[in-house]
């Protein structure tokens, strides 16, 4: 009888897998590394923070654009006069609530609100003072105090709250989109190896 050979198991090769075992071992491996990953961010909350976003710069333009609107039309053909201030309440934050003035129009004696400027109305306006205000001709109730036709606030509270949470909820959209793209690159990369 002849002598068998001893195999070595450096001599030995594993039989070939199906393609149903490499599709799960890597299934398995691909998995196995994303535990370890952070969540990619969906697209729709991208969509969300620059909904908010645009939202926010919605806010800020529309307090700011009508104002300067007002300020453009009674600088050019606004009428100054006296006024006296009728009714000067306060809102609920302590800021001047809707401030009453009583002039005399171009109809007779006229009893409006003071507009605002950027959602704000001017300080320290209180009851029977007597303060200039600047009216529109052609619609006597557009009235502003003539110190801010002048000169305007540059900002106010409102419209600063507005921008900086349109800065920042621009700038998240910007840093999300971008965290999105490296994480699904980093995917690819580990799905390819």
């Amino acid at each position: 009888m002849g002598k068998k050979k001893k195999r070595s198991r450096a001599d030995w090769t594993p039989p070939p897998k199906s393609a149903e075992q490499v599709a799960f071992e890597t299934d398995l491996r691909i998995r196995r590394l994303r535990l370890g990953q952070p969540t990619v961010p969906k697209r729709r909350v991208i969509l969300g923070v620059f909904a908010v976003a645009l939202m926010a710069g919605g806010m800020f333009l529309g307090f700011l654009l009508p104002s300067e609107s007002l300020v453009s039309d009674l600088r050019s053909r606004g009428v100054s006069v006296w006024a006296e201030v009728t009714a000067s309440p306060r809102n609920k934050y302590g800021s001047p609530g809707n401030i009453k003035v009583k002039f005399d129009g171009p109809e007779g004696e006229m009893e409006t609100s003071l507009y605002d400027w950027g959602g704000m109305r001017p300080e320290g306006l209180f009851q029977k003072a007597v303060v200039s205000v600047t009216y529109d001709p052609r619609d006597p109730t557009r009235v502003l105090t003539t110190a801010w036709v002048k000169d305007p606030p540059m900002m106010t509270m409102p419209m600063l709250v507005a921008l900086l949470a349109f800065l920042f909820f621009m700038a998240g959209t910007i840093f999300i989109t971008i965290r999105r793209r490296v994480l699904l690159k980093k995917r690819e990369q580990i799905a390819a190896r």
